[in-house]
């Protein structure tokens, strides 16, 4: 019986396999019997003349096959305005770079660049208006070879023509929706359909003359530069930076070491920089300081080299409490500051137990007694202080006393005593003040030379996970400041986030900072080589459903195997995913829909991207 079954199913694998259309199996129609396929028009030729569908229709007839054309006309929500003017000033740069180089100008570039003329052009001139224009053929046949010859002779002819034909193989569902001719204009496509399928902006003029015409494409009207799909070289631009869509969250970007994950951010960040957000960015291998130079940003140095550090026990000064979010954290100031201390002993210590971490609390609440300050009263919070200033120092000389009489005060001095009187004493040598920096980049250097995964434990580490946490509390007040000034957004990048997330202490500082971010008009950028860091724990599962755009690019197969089993991740991205190494390209996940990109960009500004991990920039 097994054998049987065995013999059905190879049998089965090996049969032609058609859809249903009208309710008949083998893709035949149930009114005449005819095999049908539905094609669409992927990239349009750069000159069309009016009548060409009658030349299609034409050469489909000889095939003894019959064609029947849909277009489909939407209003475009594309328009123009400062962002498609800052998207202009970038496309004419890599153009006019290309050029002096003496580089043949990209066909794709150009074609983008006067897509936003036209825009330029309608906007001032009110009388037209653009629309999305999508073109589906619909090939009908008596005989399936008839039908198979058609096909191969459309896709001939738009290749001479330096088109493209899409043949739609696993969506013709989808598309005989599409071009029925009682199909309800309002009916919802398929996300999977509709995203990798978006019509192209064009003129009323131009699609009154009933033929397609493209110069380049859109996934969004506004936003950040995304990168070029692969499929079709269109540019894609998303907004993912408005405070007052729902759906712009947090971003993560998954992908192996190599693959292209910086270089990709970076982009992203020039991209933030010119939309005018303000971007603060963790720099854990020294590699950002040529881009921050690029684009005039402020970079802080804080490695351990340096000795410079933000003092963790400082309360952060009130802010103007213009609605409840501003009056939530002038209350919990106080409490921010006790967190931020133990904390750093946490870092220091490499991980307290429970009687340490009671120990560093009652230092730390003795130090705050000696400088005057009242946990239950706002106006002793600020300076000046009747006693001593609270600092880390002041902190561990406490612990040093009380350990003379406390074992377990002594068992914590040990951990932490080479970080204040032992060989890596200058660790905290010269504080730095907190002020509030209004440039449009800032990096903090917090890691001194690039580290492998397998370095996690070492000193270097570790140390690089202290200097990010004692920033971390100026980095938010910055946010918090800026949201105060009228800021419209600010975003916060940490890569690496497989080790920065090793410390139990600062993991849940991440993750409970990346879901309270948007409160003040901002959002993270999370990069990591897997997405394990969220979907092991539970408050890292709250970090991935409050995420609505995440880029994979090529993971270790381990990796997809547990991204698809903790997500609901398409199989055929998955596999994209897994196919995708040594290529730079990336899948994209936004609002549950999927492209795939490349990431390109001047020549000028690539070697800014570049790191020794990169294989191929752009």
């Amino acid at each position: 019986m097994i054998g049987s079954a065995q013999r059905l199913i190879k049998t089965w694998k090996k049969a032609a396999k058609h859809l249903e259309v009208n309710g008949v199996l083998d893709g035949k129609d149930a009114k005449n019997g005819h095999y049908v396929r539905v094609v669409t028009i992927k990239g349009y030729p750069p000159m069309l003349l009016t009548g060409y569908l009658d030349t299609l229709d034409r050469m489909v007839t000889e095939e003894g096959a019959t064609l029947r054309k849909t277009i489909r006309y939407a209003k475009s929500n594309a328009k123009w305005g400062w962002s498609l003017k800052n998207k202009l000033k970038r496309l004419e740069r890599s153009i006019e770079t290309a050029q002096e180089a003496g580089d043949p100008e990209r066909k794709a570039e150009s074609a983008a660049r006067d897509t936003i003329l036209a825009l330029r052009d309608a906007a001032y001139r009110d009388e037209r208006t653009l629309v999305d224009i999508h073109t589906f053929l619909t090939l009908s046949a008596p005989k399936k070879h008839q039908l198979d010859a058609a096909t191969k002779k459309l896709q001939a002819w738009f290749d001479d023509m330096t088109g493209e034909l899409d043949l739609l193989e696993r969506e013709q569902v989808e598309a005989m929706k599409q071009t029925s001719p009682v199909n309800d204009s309002y009916t919802k496509p398929g996300s999977f359909f509709a995203k990798q399928h978006y019509g192209r902006v064009t003129t009323d003029t131009v699609a009154a003359k009933t033929y397609p015409f493209t110069r380049g494409s859109f996934s969004d009207n506004e936003g950040l530069y995304f990168g070029r799909r692969t499929e079709d070289g269109g540019f894609c631009f998303i907004d993912i930076c408005n405070p007052d869509d729902p759906r712009a969250q947090n971003m993560t970007v998954f992908g192996k070491t190599g693959q292209g994950k910086s270089f990709f951010m970076k982009a992203l960040v020039v991209s933030l920089v010119e939309e005018g957000i303000h971007v603060f960015v963790f720099d854990l291998d020294g590699e950002w300081r040529d881009l921050c130079d690029y684009v005039g940003g402020v970079y802080v140095d804080h490695t351990a080299g340096t000795g410079r550090y933000y003092e963790p026990l400082t309360i952060m000064p009130a802010l103007p409490e213009l609605d409840a979010d501003c009056a939530e954290y002038n209350r919990s100031r106080f409490q921010k500051a006790i967190d931020a201390g133990i904390r750093t002993i946490s870092l220091l210590a490499k991980g307290l137990n429970e009687v340490q971490t009671f120990e560093a609390g009652e230092a730390i609440k003795r130090v705050f007694s000696a400088a005057g300050i009242d946990p239950g009263r706002e106006e002793s919070w600020a300076s000046p202080y009747t006693g001593p200033r609270p600092t880390i120092h002041l902190v561990f000389e406490d612990i040093q006393r009380e350990a003379k009489q406390n074992p377990d005060a002594k068992s914590l001095l040990d951990k932490i005593k080479i970080y204040f009187i032992g060989i890596y004493n200058g660790l905290f040598a010269e504080e730095e003040p907190l002020t509030f920096r209004q440039a449009k980049l800032v990096v903090y250097k917090v890691g001194s030379g690039q580290m492998k995964d397998s370095d996690l434990n070492d000193e270097r580490a570790q140390q690089a996970q202290l200097k990010m946490s004692m920033a971390i509390d100026a980095v938010n007040a910055n946010i918090q400041y800026l949201k105060f000034q009228g800021a419209s957004f600010s975003a916060v990048l940490v890569d690496e986030g497989q080790r920065q997330t090793q410390n139990p202490e600062l993991r849940r500082e991440i993750f409970s900072w990346y879901t309270s971010i948007r409160k003040w008009n901002g959002m993270m950028i999370l990069g990591s080589n897997t997405p394990m860091i969220m979907l092991d724990t539970a408050e890292g599962v709250g970090m991935w459903e409050n995420t609505n755009t995440r880029v994979y690019f090529y993971m270790e197969h381990s990796a997809v195997r547990e991204l698809a089993r903790h997500s609901d991740i398409p199989f055929e991205v998955q596999q994209r995913i897994s196919e995708n190494e040594d290529t730079n390209r990336y899948v994209l996940e936004y609002n549950k829909k999927y492209d795939e990109l490349i990431m390109q960009v001047p020549e000028h500004e690539a070697r800014l991207y570049k790191t020794r991990g990169l294989k191929q920039a752009g």
